[in-house]
């Protein structure tokens, strides 16, 4: 799970792959910090710890091949170890009629024999540990939480930013580029700095996911408590965790929001929604139906107006509550998934509302079940289908137990049947839910009732299929049905 899965990670079953992935960190360490110690002149030092890595390499059935190809970063080294001969200080003797310096070929053999054994066992951890296996090794050598996250992300990332860049270039050459031509270096760049803004984008994104997860700067710090922070929240606060019977699931009353920039996104959006409810959100693009849903846990904030879930107001000194009682669905879901494996994913939002040991495990459990994807637990999320992606996503949603489900354009560029396969898991949940989508027949096969939204006000609001079988209304604003579709 890496910018390299499949570059770096040569997947096995030797006894050097087998091995602790603690001991292996640790064996890298100290080999690398032995060569850095050895002084220059010690050779032979330099050949022992040569054939004790090609070792390591037989036994764990690596071909020396392998290793080779993947050394070329280390090429710029390469090319400073040879120029330092020539270009180094102090007394010159002659080579086959060519002045060298002694010190710089002592300083150029330094940097390419330690700089070459350092990136062997950087490649031989990599080789030989998968990597989420490095990240639970750097977990059990008791290395800083923050540390062993930023880690993490980074590493998921880089996988998705490398596949960025891969669809990226394929788009490129399917119009004509080739990046071995000189003039073609223009386009190249300009296709870096794209992908810079794309992977800022997604940084965004990335982070307003976690935040609608209960995330709060830090990792769970792994202190068992029973019921788990939110259960502790909600009591002082005056609630039960459970939504009251004479209140409203939501409450929305004349919510208005205006962008730093000064864009006005809601004008005044006035929505009621009972308890068990499923209402579709529709509306065309720049409606503000995503800058309304962001509101209903607290991630955007600093408008004017009144957001109640279950009677608790969405308040700063409620919020950790209100991001359980209202789970976020995002249309992306790679922008959701960002731990090394599904499990992981789906323990991160109930962990940092304060479930531990047994009680996650099951709650992780319950909500792969619920999805129909138990059975891919302890995959990285890059390597399952689109399908089954936005599945895990809902999983990680559902594991928080939130008692309003929402859902942004659930349906898009999944296949059919994975659309499919969607709608049933939906229609199985027993949760309040919204549903924000352009996808008209899926609105009408999930939800009763239809909140149509433009211009940041509310327009329409009523049965699905009324509001489908009214044309007009539709035209107006930038709607209509797939050609072919009937509603009778």
């Amino acid at each position: 799970m890496s910018a390299g899965h499949g570059f770096l990670h040569r997947a096995g079953d030797s006894p050097v792959h087998r091995l602790a992935p603690q001991v292996k960190i640790a064996a890298a360490v100290l080999a690398v910090l032995c060569v850095v110690a050895t002084p220059r002149e010690a050779f032979w030092a330099f050949g022992v710890y040569l054939l004790a890595i090609t070792s390591v390499w037989f036994v764990a059935r690596i071909p020396v091949g392998w290793f080779a190809s993947r050394a070329l970063i280390e090429v710029p080294f390469v090319i400073l170890a040879l120029v330092l001969p020539f270009a180094g200080h102090g007394e010159r003797v002659d080579l086959l009629g060519i002045p060298v310096s002694p010190e710089g070929t002592l300083a150029g053999w330094n940097i390419l024999a330690k700089g070459t054994l350092g990136v062997l066992v950087s490649l031989t951890l990599a080789a030989t540990t998968a990597p989420q296996d490095l990240l639970l090794g750097l977990q059990r050598l008791r290395m800083p939480s923050v540390m062993v996250t930023i880690a993490t992300l980074m590493l998921r990332y880089a996988e998705v930013v490398v596949a960025e860049a891969k669809r990226m270039r394929v788009a490129r050459i399917s119009r004509g580029d080739d990046p071995r031509f000189l003039w073609q270096l223009g386009a190249t760049a300009r296709g870096v700095g794209s992908l810079f803004i794309r992977s800022y984008e997604r940084g965004e994104r990335v982070h307003l996911a976690m935040v609608s997860r209960g995330w709060t700067g830090r990792m769970p710090d792994g202190r068992v408590d029973g019921r788990g922070s939110a259960a502790v929240e909600a009591v002082e606060s005056g609630q039960s965790g459970q939504a009251v019977p004479t209140a409203p699931a939501l409450l929305v009353a004349k919510l208005a929001f205006a962008y730093p920039d000064g864009h006005q996104a809601l004008f005044g959006v006035d929505l009621r929604v009972e308890p068990g409810e499923r209402v579709a959100l529709l509306g065309p693009n720049g409606a503000g139906k995503t800058t309304f849903v962001l509101h209903l846990n607290g991630v955007l904030g600093g408008g004017s107006g009144l957001i109640e879930v279950a009677g608790l107001p969405v308040a700063k000194e409620h919020l950790r509550e209100i991001r359980r009682r209202v789970g976020v669905v995002f249309q992306d879901a790679d922008d959701q998934l960002f731990l090394p494996t599904a499990r992981q994913d789906v323990a991160f939002g109930p962990a940092n509302f304060g479930l531990r040991g047994a009680e996650l495990d099951a709650r992780v459990a319950q909500a792969l079940e619920a999805v129909g994807m138990a059975e891919v637990a302890d995959r990285s999320p890059l390597h399952l289908s689109g399908g089954q992606r936005r599945r895990v996503a809902l999983a990680t949603v559902l594991a928080c137990d939130p008692e309003i489900l929402v859902l942004d354009e659930p349906s898009a560029n999944l296949e059919p049947v994975a659309r499919r396969e969607l709608a049933e898991v939906l229609l199985g949940l027993d949760r309040t839910m919204l549903m924000v989508t352009h996808d008209l027949p899926y609105a009408l096969q999930l939800c009763p009732r239809s909140v149509l939204i433009d211009g940041g006000v509310v327009v329409a609001d009523g049965p699905t299929r009324e509001i489908l079988a009214d044309t007009e209304l539709l035209a107006r604003h930038r709607l209509e049905l797939p050609f072919g579709f009937r509603l009778d």
